[in-house]
């Protein structure tokens, strides 16, 4: 997989999701909300503040953008990554309203554009990385996807090098890999057994660890405790 291209994609979107908020809550001085009407709708009438998506688009362009000033397939790539990355947060954007009327009844709705969850958006980009393309060197100026040479697609994650395997011991790059590493069962995050032992089973060790317990404070001034045992594991 190319984890390069999902680091690029995911900050990308990032830039453009927090830069779109920001705007629309005030924080900058170089943009406000959004004031666009997106079409006629008698159900509804656009309104309130809309997260100013395209600023946040444009702002993190520029700033993720200009440092690939290499013409290489390195800079092709990330140039795309970053563009994939704008377009999971600008092609979800969601629509919110508010309601307006007598005890509620919705006689008019207003209505203003929202950028989405993060979650979310992580959560497409996530998916983008585990389906990532590897592409090839072609002579025209946008890299080909390597397995039938067809363009990629706006929103897929390409990548040109395959990350290195952290799991066995690669002297290239340093990495001693993960055999014999402590890992924890009960956690959800990267130290988890099931991933950081890429898969391959584990060995479950039961610890005796002793602490004190029970503390009681007395007057004046010390304080007692009794000794005691748990098993971990």
């Amino acid at each position: 997989f190319g984890t390069r291209s999902f680091a690029y994609a995911i900050s990308a979107a990032g830039v453009t999701h927090q830069v779109s908020k920001a705007c629309s809550m005030g924080k900058l001085k170089s943009c406000g909300c959004d004031m666009s009407v997106y079409g006629n709708d008698k159900n509804f009438e656009w309104g309130g503040c809309s997260h100013n998506i395209e600023f946040g688009s444009r702002y993190a362009r520029r700033f993720m953008d200009s440092k690939e000033v290499a013409k290489d397939i390195h800079s092709q790539i990330n140039l795309h990554n970053n563009r994939a990355g704008r377009l999971a947060v600008i092609r979800h954007v969601k629509k919110l309203c508010k309601c307006h009327g007598m005890s509620g009844s919705c006689e008019l709705k207003t209505c203003w554009k929202a950028a989405p969850d993060f979650r979310a958006v992580g959560a497409i980009l996530k998916r983008k990385y585990e389906a990532a393309t590897q592409v090839d060197i072609s002579n025209s100026p946008m890299p080909s996807v390597k397995r039938n040479g067809r363009r990629p697609k706006h929103l897929e994650l390409l990548f040109y090098e395959k990350s290195p395997n952290f799991c066995d011991p690669n002297p290239v790059v340093d990495s001693p890999g993960t055999t014999g590493r402590l890992c924890n069962k009960t956690s959800i995050g990267i130290d988890n057994c099931e991933t950081l032992c890429c898969g391959r089973g584990y060995n479950t060790l039961r610890v005796k660890r002793t602490e004190r317990c029970e503390c009681k404070f007395y007057w004046c001034c010390y304080v007692m405790c009794k000794t005691c045992s748990m098993m971990n594991g």
